[in-house]
């Protein structure tokens, strides 16, 4: 199994969630030479490379039956450019290269902002099966994503789950951001579950149960078994005006 974006937040939940249950590639643009620590990743193999380089992700998913892909530019503040060359072209790479691979499944670190304009206007509860409405570029790269996917999982029969996460591996402090959270150990029973179940493709939220009102997870539920079952801290502060032309989602 490899796991790209390992050495990220939601990279560090994901092994930690598989470190002694399959064998890892831990891929991330640049590991640190001597900053191995065997103890917490169970020995498992690491690979510094650019994902936007195609060769790297040929070598990325060499001789691996299950791709998580989590790398990318994780805010959504970015530009066009860097929605298209830092989120949406490793995804395009790695579609390319597990054309040919021995890839069988891919899960997708997709996110909720490729429904944000839902969000925005308050159209609750959001459908993932409704059209993508993504709130800012960062979404839209993701719904490239989601799409370039759908077309590897129609001509190749691999298997695609795009995991439409929300806020993941943080705490909510304002009342908006525990809306969209995802507590860890909600994130790692959805993760076990997208591992085994019998899906040839699909896109659910990940999100926790505080957030189910605005959320639909009745897909995930019928789909992967998926249960939410954390709740939130209390926010701390209150929800913030976000300037201008601004993403609105955390």
């Amino acid at each position: 199994m490899a796991i790209t974006g390992a050495g990220g937040r939601v990279g560090e939940l994901t092994v930690g969630a598989l470190t002694g249950r399959y064998r890892l590639r831990l891929i991330d643009l640049d590991w640190p030479a001597n900053g191995d620590d065997d103890a917490a990743d169970g020995g498992a193999e690491k690979l510094s490379c650019d994902l936007r380089d195609p060769d790297a992700c040929a070598a990325a998913v060499e001789s691996v039956d299950i791709l998580i892909h989590l790398a990318a530019q994780p805010s959504p503040e970015i530009g066009v450019r860097e929605a298209v060359e830092d989120v949406a072209m490793p995804t395009a790479n790695l579609v390319a290269a597990a054309t040919t691979s021995t890839v069988k499944r891919v899960v997708f670190a997709s996110s909720i902002h490729t429904m944000g304009l839902y969000d925005r206007r308050r159209q609750f509860p959001i459908d993932p099966a409704w059209p993508a409405r993504p709130c800012c570029e960062y979404g839209s790269a993701k719904v490239l994503s989601e799409n370039l996917l759908g077309l590897l999982a129609e001509r190749s029969g691999i298997s695609i789950v795009c995991l439409r996460l929300g806020l993941t591996g943080a705490l909510p402090t304002t009342p908006h951001a525990a809306s969209q959270w995802l507590g860890s150990n909600d994130y790692a029973r959805l993760l076990h579950a997208t591992l085994v179940a019998p899906v040839s493709y699909g896109a659910y939220f990940g999100v926790s149960v505080a957030a189910a009102n605005r959320w639909d997870l009745s897909n995930g539920r019928t789909d992967l078994g998926y249960v939410a079952e954390e709740l939130p801290p209390v926010p701390t502060q209150p929800d913030a005006e976000s300037p201008s032309g601004h993403c609105l989602m955390v």
